[in-house]
């Protein structure tokens, strides 16, 4: 992890926020700032009697002691040995930090006042957090025909079995979702470069309450021929990368960009993550007697590491193995397929939404 002037790493709750991870813990100028010794005092305030006396609600997460205290749709992010909340993504307020005593959560006056004049000022957020955008990418199509099963009585090109399944899957999502945006990065056997894919995604205009989703659907291949099943991958958490837009880190400066950045870099991982759960479980229900599956895993693929947004890559299975193969030829195979990825989509934007 680079040290920059201000280092975070960020795990955010999207119950209220367009954020699906728990919990922040920040390091300033390289310092870590590590728990103190606290002695209680009269005037300190159980923090769950405080959320109850705001009206407000509270997500903690007791193994990495941080979490967020939500009300009217603005949040106060908060960790225990951290002089810091962060309030409502973009700004950061020095506070004397929550501590454990006696088996709760404890705060001191400053943090109380603090939080009741955040809440005071702040007017109730009434928009709600939707997936407005969802975009498909039958991977490969034109010059590259993708991984090739070749057999003595047919042949098989993973471009073909791409296109089929996302072009059911968008004919699915149109239909249950007619008011979102639901995008095909070709629909045709056409070749669009890699950019091109992940340019279609990253440059559809969203409002602070909207979210975009990417799907990019390949299918497998592997010298071993036995090899079969399906997989689907998401971004490496690991990998670093920047998906605060210029225009945002330019609002924001350059001491709450990086920090905005982490946040997302985290909120992208855990949602990619969930999605890709969502999609696998429903796999694993429609094809699972046919395909085994071979689990969810991370990988640093071209578009989910260059889309900045939730994403993940689907490999429907091997076109190397003559079984799987076979499956994968029949039209009727290829729609169970795109009936359980849109299932797992619909899913994951109702718990996205909720």
């Amino acid at each position: 992890m680079t040290q920059k002037r201000f280092l975070a790493i960020v795990y955010c709750k999207m119950a209220t926020t367009r954020s699906f991870a728990l919990v922040f813990v920040f390091i300033l100028c390289g310092i870590v700032l590590a728990p103190a010794e606290v002695t209680q005092q009269q005037e300190d305030v159980i923090l769950s009697d405080l959320v109850r006396s705001l009206n407000a609600t509270l997500e903690y997460d007791p193994l990495s002691h941080a979490g967020t205290i939500t009300k009217a749709g603005h949040d106060v992010r908060f960790a225990l040995g951290v002089p810091y909340v962060l309030l409502d993504w973009s700004t950061l307020k020095t506070v004397p930090s929550p501590y454990d005593a006696d088996d709760s959560l404890r705060v001191k006056q400053e943090f109380v006042n603090a939080l009741r004049e955040f809440f005071q000022t702040k007017p109730g957020v009434s928009s709600k957090y939707l997936v407005k955008a969802i975009v498909i990418d039958p991977g490969h199509g034109g010059k590259d025909p993708g991984a090739i099963g070749e057999f003595t009585d047919f042949k098989l090109q993973e471009k073909d079995i791409n296109l089929a399944i996302a072009s059911r899957l968008a004919e699915l999502l149109r239909i249950r979702y007619p008011d979102r945006a639901i995008l095909l990065t070709r629909t045709d056997d056409s070749y669009p470069s890699l950019e091109q894919r992940v340019d279609m995604a990253n440059t559809i205009k969203l409002s602070e309450t909207e979210a975009i989703v990417y799907i990019s659907i390949h299918a497998n291949a592997s010298f071993n021929k036995n090899t079969r099943g399906f997989e689907v991958w998401y971004l490496n958490p690991d990998y670093r990368r920047t998906v605060v837009d210029d225009e945002t880190a330019k609002e924001k400066g350059q001491d709450i960009a990086p920090i905005i950045n982490t946040m997302l870099e985290e909120e992208f991982t855990t949602e990619s993550i969930i999605l890709a759960q969502k999609v696998y479980q429903r796999m694993g229900k429609m094809i699972g007697d046919d395909s085994p599956g071979r689990g969810i895993k991370a990988e640093e693929w071209f578009v989910v590491r260059n889309a900045k947004m939730p994403s993940i890559l689907i490999e429907v299975g091997f076109v190397t193995n003559r079984d799987e193969a076979l499956l994968l030829a029949q039209a009727a195979y290829l729609r169970r397929i795109a009936d359980a990825i849109y299932n797992g989509v619909c899913d994951f934007i109702e718990h996205f939404e909720q």
